[in-house]
């Protein structure tokens, strides 16, 4: 097989199941392993048939190849590091990972597609900052933690009533009502059944540990497969543009 032919159907499938795994984090947060089998296949095949090509016409595979695969496979490792202390979940790791797979030979695509995903939740932590120092100051001001501390939920969070909590289907809760009182974090607990937390705050009402119309501050959960999707689509239009400014005398 061509190996620009094998390229363009190493993007194509790459596209395809990521936007098939985006659907599924929109619409359950889930997506199932298998899913990612198929494109793991064709890119590995085809970083494998770059390496041999590489090494058969010069006896050993340059080293610039070597430092580029390095580079594209940083953001893998980035993401594997945050996976391995539960700050990530599984299906972002294995979209990234299949980013720099798919292109060890142009890093600039999985280092663009990194950047602006990690970019792209920067505009919501600034609209939570001016909301809640803003609109929602007299809300925040009067959340009193018993346990933990409630600085970082101005950037993290956003205040609404539990009524409103509870007709969300896909959030965070950052201060959770207990006998002592709200106990306040900013961490996001990858692993949370989101059933299991609907039901433990519906409870706390009826055992009147809170109102309905109380204060509790959450933060909606990101679908992130989706946003590197996005990325690594601009990063794809935008990367060859920037290798020919790049290579210009």
């Amino acid at each position: 097989m061509h190996i620009d032919v094998l390229e363009s159907l190493v993007v194509a499938v790459t596209i395809i199941t990521l936007a098939y795994a985006s659907y599924r984090d929109l619409a359950s947060r889930e997506v199932p392993e298998v899913v990612w089998v198929p494109a793991y296949a064709v890119a590995l095949f085809n970083a494998a048939l770059r390496w041999w090509t590489w090494h058969h016409a010069a006896g050993a595979v340059p080293w610039h190849r070597v430092v580029g695969a390095v580079l594209a496979l940083l953001p893998a490792i980035v993401y594997g590091t945050l996976f391995a202390f539960k700050l990530l979940g599984g299906a972002d790791l294995l979209a990234i990972a299949l980013v720099a797979l798919a292109h060890l030979d142009r890093p600039l695509i999985p280092l663009a597609t990194f950047v602006l995903s990690s970019l792209a939740p920067l505009p919501l932590v600034l609209a939570n900052l001016v909301n809640n120092t803003v609109i929602n100051r007299r809300v925040m001001n009067g959340l009193k933690c018993a346990r933990g501390s409630k600085r970082l939920l101005y950037l993290v969070g956003r205040p609404v009533t539990v009524a409103e909590f509870l007709e969300k289907k896909f959030a965070f809760l950052h201060t959770r009502p207990s006998p002592e009182g709200l106990v306040c974090s900013s961490e996001v607990d990858i692993d949370v059944d989101f059933g299991r937390q609907w039901l433990d705050l519906r409870r706390a009402v009826e055992e009147g540990l809170i109102r309905s119309t109380d204060y509790v501050v959450y933060s909606p959960a990101i679908p992130h497969v989706a946003l590197i999707t996005l990325s690594y689509v601009i990063a794809l239009i935008a990367v060859p543009y920037l290798e020919t400014l790049v290579s210009l005398p």
